[in-house]
């Protein structure tokens, strides 16, 4: 993954992110104007983690599905640890509450300067990172820290175009003020690029979308059909669509991706045994019920899709039994690995369900204790999670229908939803497993969910 190893900077992506707004005006001068010769793809740089942890298995795939829409060199050169390296600029500027243009101006800076790596070395007078930052621009721990160096590199181009007029000035340009390169024009072209990279990065892994617009859908099957709302940004929904018949001998569905072509699939067991997937095809449409396999009768009812919480970069789902949460890891092409045992003591809960809750690309869990209290468990891979984070109380009402739905106001966190006296409400992702108050979405949604 890294071109050379370097094990003294190992811990610096998870270095605490130093106050940027205490950095005086000279530390925020502009680096003196020499060409990028970071940015070279075929140069051999001592790099560091980006990510503390290293890069995920959906890393991985993100960047397999990556190869094939880039343009240029990058597209044989994207990489894990790349991938990884964008996941983090990227989180930077979401937490940080900009928009998503504000990510492909970053991600468009860094294809530039470093190809996307956290350079170690320095390469162009005194310039680390992913960024190349020299040193007025601060330490080199902060520099080699991505969420630091995103931060810095925010701030100078706010103070630059002041009243958020980054939003409309061409992107090359904006990198270009702020770096000062001696190679202006090489910026521009490696725009599309960045957009595709962060395309890919800022809708969170989890959750439905099954006409593919980057935003989370809802879906139930009531009256023995199958019924889509796809989701429109912003806590919105389009109409009701009916895509199909028969579901009357299944259970209540799930969404993930199963057969790792990069679309969301459905998964429900029948007559309470056999679990079948139908694979998503976009625009609302599924090819034939695949048959998975029987013995899932005791799963029935409490089946969820987790997303990846092995960290293989394929999605898994769970499901509870006798107070013991059980997991089977995707395969790929509709299959799915024994069941794991992951732990018990799960009786006061009701079915949890999968998101990406602290935005770290791994898959956590949240569920509802005794009716009332939400918790949250971060994934940290290999079907592993850190203690219960209690988010907060008042959820009794929710219990029974909580969903997670992905993205739905389009902010590139993860959302969660659920049904009282059909009416529809929303909680908004924030970052640390943090949301937002309840959104009211409407009402008549008793038949279906």
């Amino acid at each position: 993954m890294f071109s050379k190893t370097f094990a003294r900077y190992a811990a610096t992506a998870a270095l605490t992110v130093l106050a940027i707004g205490a950095l005086t005006p000279t530390a925020l001068a502009d680096p003196d104007p020499v060409g990028p010769r970071a940015g070279d793809f075929n140069a051999n740089y001592l790099t560091a983690p980006c990510d503390a942890r290293g890069a995920t298995g959906r890393d991985a795939a993100i960047a397999d599905r990556l190869a094939g829409v880039l343009a240029g060199e990058l597209a044989n050169k994207i990489n894990a640890y790349r991938v990884s390296c964008a996941r983090m600029v990227v989180k930077a500027v979401r937490d940080r509450g900009l928009s998503e243009r504000a990510a492909v101006i970053a991600i468009t800076t860094t294809i530039v300067e470093s190809t996307i790596q956290n350079v170690a070395e320095k390469v162009d007078h005194t310039s680390l990172g992913l960024f190349q930052q020299q040193d007025p621009w601060g330490s080199e721990e902060q520099r080699l820290n991505p969420t630091w160096a995103t931060n810095a590199f925010l701030n100078a181009m706010i103070r630059k175009y002041p009243n958020n007029s980054w939003q409309s000035a061409p992107i090359g340009e904006v990198c270009q003020k702020v770096q000062v390169s001696a190679f202006p024009d090489r910026y521009q072209p490696q725009a599309g690029n960045a957009g595709k990279i962060v395309d890919a990065l800022w809708v969170p892994p989890y959750g439905a979308d099954f006409d593919g617009n980057g935003v989370g859908d809802l879906f139930a099957t009531a009256d023995g059909k199958l019924y889509v709302w796809n989701g429109e940004g912003g806590n919105e929904f389009g109409a009701r669509v009916e895509v199909g018949a028969g579901w009357s001998a299944f259970g209540k569905p799930i969404s993930g991706d199963f057969d790792g072509d990069g679309r969301s699939d459905l998964a429900a067991i029948r007559d309470g045994s056999t679990l079948f997937v139908w694979n998503g095809e976009g625009g609302n449409k599924f090819g034939p019920a695949e048959q998975v396999g029987g013995g899932w009768g005791p799963y029935g009812n409490t089946l969820t899709s987790v997303g990846d919480v092995n960290g293989d970069g394929r999605d898994d789902i769970a499901a509870i039994t006798d107070g013991t949460l059980f997991v089977w890891n995707g395969e790929g092409g509709n299959r799915f690995g024994p069941a794991e045992q992951v732990g018990g003591g799960w009786g006061p809960y009701g079915k949890p369900v999968g998101g990406d809750f602290n935005a770290d690309g791994r898959g956590d869990l949240a569920a509802i204790r005794d009716g009332s209290t939400l918790f949250v468990w971060n994934g940290e891979g290999g079907n592993e999670f850190g203690p219960a984070v209690q988010v907060g109380g008042g959820w009794g009402p929710y219990g029974n229908t909580l969903m997670s739905l992905g993205d739905v106001n389009r902010d590139g966190r993860g959302d969660i939803a659920a049904i009282t006296d059909g009416t529809l409400f929303v909680w908004n992702g924030r970052s640390a497993n943090g949301f937002g108050p309840a959104v009211r979405i409407g009402g008549g949604w008793g038949p279906y969910i």
